[in-house]
């Protein structure tokens, strides 16, 4: 603001004075380098506001600048050329709306934003909007009419806009940034409203023959040169919003294949939860909670015409082998009987480890004479020995108790008339089985 205050302190002097001000003076000099000035606070606190360039921000300005400068172009800078300026009067009244382009296109690039705008910030558009609206008025009737017809209307603005400047700097809110990032995702109708107008200024001026422009092909050339410039940039912000879409849909499909894999994952965690609530972890057999759940449904069929059996099954002499050979062994031992059970008894039977050495089978569809084949086949199982890692073959029996189901009961019943029949089965001398028998 300093060389600004400075010139219109000496465009002030000669007022005062009146006597004519210089054109181009020392004056001039100041303002113009004010308004780089500006250019360069406004462009880093661009960079402030972004913490990094944004490709999508830097197109949408160039566009608003390249249409305001189709304007620019047919309302100050031709008007200009065709007037009797000598060379340096005219170089520098030309520089007065460039550096005003300048100025737009890091508004722009400013205004192109979304998120939390502070009083401040808003403060300082709108000195941006004003002064470069007083600067179009002032210098658009100079150029095409040879004086500045609205002078006084410019002179308000300008003080205007060094109001809201003074307000922008003084307000509390300058002392904390405005959180802002460009919109590259998407862009919002009224800005795509505004870029398409500004795309066709080109042609409605050409088109209205605005200043005999039709009749002048360098200014027709000049033109078209900025309509084509601002299509370009047009397609590479469309190319640009196409290119970030596809990234998003990259990064939506990688999402949802993440989400599909958890997914699995948990669907899989939750079925080896189950598997191991309802399963023996050492033999993978059924659990005791899982057969009083099969169980009760089985017993509920029982009828005269439909039988199952229980069979409860305890290892004779595991102990010792837990004794003499360590519980690793043992635990091997319950393995290899599982498999063996498994390997012996239907797709349809129910192999269950109890808890210990003890296992039970639970079997459908079978009448008593079945039933006692059945239960022989298993006890028969144990007359192989069972071979473990480095030791010697060991050779164990089972006790088996059996509940022949022919009515309906409970599972606890049919658990404890099991239980009895193995009892019997351990008194009477090992290896052998026992049926329950009502009293």
């Amino acid at each position: 603001m300093a060389p600004y205050a400075a010139a219109d302190t000496i465009w002030g002097l000669y007022q005062v004075r009146d006597a004519e001000v210089p054109f181009p003076g020392v004056a001039d000099m100041l303002y113009l380098g004010s308004y780089l000035l500006f250019a360069a606070g406004l462009v880093t606190l661009a960079r402030q506001q972004e913490g990094r360039l944004h490709w999508a921000g830097l197109l949408d300005a160039g566009i608003v600048t390249l249409g305001f400068g189709i304007l620019s172009w047919a309302f100050i800078i031709a008007p200009y050329l065709r007037s009797e300026l000598s060379a340096w009067p005219l170089a520098v009244s030309i520089v007065y709306p460039v550096t005003d382009l300048v100025l737009l296109s890091v508004a722009a690039r400013l205004m192109f934003t979304t998120g939390t705008r502070t009083p401040s910030f808003l403060l300082c558009i709108g000195w941006l909007v004003v002064l470069l609206a007083a600067d179009g008025l002032y210098y658009g009737t100079s150029a095409t009419t040879g004086s500045a017809i609205a002078e006084d209307v410019s002179e308000v603005g300008w003080m205007v806009s060094s109001l809201l400047l003074g307000a922008a700097a003084l307000h509390s809110s300058a002392a904390r940034s405005a959180q802002m990032a460009v919109d590259q995702e998407r862009m919002p109708r009224r800005r795509l409203s505004i870029l398409i107008a500004l795309i066709l200024m080109g042609p409605s001026i050409v088109l209205a023959d605005v200043g005999g422009i039709r009749d002048e092909p360098v200014q027709v050339t000049v033109i078209v040169g900025l309509m084509a410039s601002l299509s370009l940039l047009l397609v590479l912000r469309v190319a640009f919003l196409a290119q970030y879409a596809q990234s998003r849909a990259t990064e939506a499909r990688t999402q949802a294949h993440d989400l599909a894999a958890s997914l699995r994952e948990q669907a899989e965690l939750q079925k080896q939860l189950s598997h191991q609530a309802t399963h023996d972890p050492l033999t993978g057999l059924a659990n005791r909670a899982l057969l009083n759940e099969r169980l009760e449904p089985a017993l509920g069929r029982c009828s005269a015409s439909f039988s199952a059996g229980l069979l409860m099954l305890d290892l004779d002499g595991f102990k010792d082998v837990n004794d003499t050979l360590g519980h690793p062994a043992g635990d091997e031992l319950l393995v290899d009987v599982a498999r063996r059970l498994t390997s012996r008894v239907r797709e349809q039977d129910i192999v269950a480890r109890l808890g210990g050495d003890e296992f039970a089978l639970l079997v459908e569809g079978v009448d008593a004479s079945t039933l006692h084949d059945y239960t022989l086949r298993i006890l028969d199982s144990f007359t192989d020995s069972f071979i473990l890692a480095h030791a010697h073959p060991v050779h164990v029996t089972t006790s088996i108790g059996v509940r022949s189901i022919t009515r309906p009961t409970t599972s606890a019943e049919a658990l404890r008339d099991a239980d009895t029949a193995l009892y019997r089965a351990k008194t009477a001398g090992k290896n052998r089985a026992a049926f329950f028998e009502s009293p």
